[in-house]
């Protein structure tokens, strides 16, 4: 399991986090994507907030009703190729095949959230490991990653059949 963790602390300052980068900071800034799973504003008030552009299914679809509960393997071929950082909470993605393989096709980076957390948490995660995230956006091997408030942990998954 490979894990990347938030820079240290800093002792000298009275926040025991570092502010979020905003979009300027980058060369490019990473743009993202929010999965119907998300399902608070929080999030996306935070990322727009900073400068990024954020994308929802109701923008990738048209409308929010015609975006309303599509199959993954059918926004994920809309993505494949954006280079957009997706943010999910639907962790089953990594475990039924078909999903698994569309997700392979679409080649993107997914990061997600934990599914029981509170909006106030969400957005400390998000904030926390924002800079992590759009590092990991930036290279060139789409992974899965687990965001965790000790950074991001790399979800690993078998590729033999089921």
């Amino acid at each position: 399991m490979r894990t990347l963790r938030r820079p240290p602390r800093s002792t000298g300052s009275p926040s025991t986090t570092p502010a979020p980068p905003p979009a300027s900071s980058w060369a490019t800034p990473p743009e993202f994507y929010l999965d119907e799973n998300i399902t608070t504003r929080a999030v996306r008030r935070l990322l727009l907030g900073l400068g990024y552009t954020v994308h929802t299914p109701a923008g990738l679809f048209g409308t929010r009703e015609a975006a309303l509960s599509q199959d993954d393997e059918v926004w994920l071929a809309r993505v494949a190729g954006t280079g957009w950082a997706v943010i999910n909470r639907d962790v089953s993605i990594s475990r039924k095949p078909d999903e698994l393989a569309a997700y392979q096709r679409a080649g993107v980076h997914m990061f997600y959230l934990p599914g029981e957390a509170k909006v106030a948490e969400l957005v400390h995660l998000m904030e926390a490991n924002l800079a992590a995230i759009g590092t990991e956006t930036m290279g060139r091997q789409p992974r899965l990653w687990y965001v965790k408030p000790s950074g991001l942990e790399e979800i690993r998954f078998s590729t033999r059949s089921r």
